[in-house]
């Protein structure tokens, strides 16, 4: 099931915590739901100026848990930060 290995799993899960440390520090409350980064569906008191930096955020998340999808590793948060500038840059 494809919802196990984006977000449940437990090589994934330290990746996402991550993730959302990140949004308390910029003061964005999003609960912890695999809709919010897997469907892009966000809550709708979200304010739009968030849902970029969400997009941004939840891209380079993805694609650094597929980079490492048949490896028996946690994603790295430092590939993940690597791939978030790319993606902000590349804009």
């Amino acid at each position: 099931m494809l919802v196990h290995r984006w977000w449940e799993c437990k090589l994934a899960q330290p990746l996402w915590k991550a993730v959302w440390r990140f949004l308390k520090e910029i003061k964005s409350e999003l609960p912890f739901n695999p809709v919010i980064p897997l469907l892009g569906i966000h809550p709708k008191e979200n304010k739009s100026f968030y849902k970029k930096i969400h997009a941004f955020m939840f891209i380079a998340a993805l694609f650094t848990i597929a980079k490492t999808w048949n490896q028996p590793k946690c994603p790295s948060v430092v590939d993940w930060i690597r791939k978030m500038l790319y993606i902000y840059t590349m804009e």
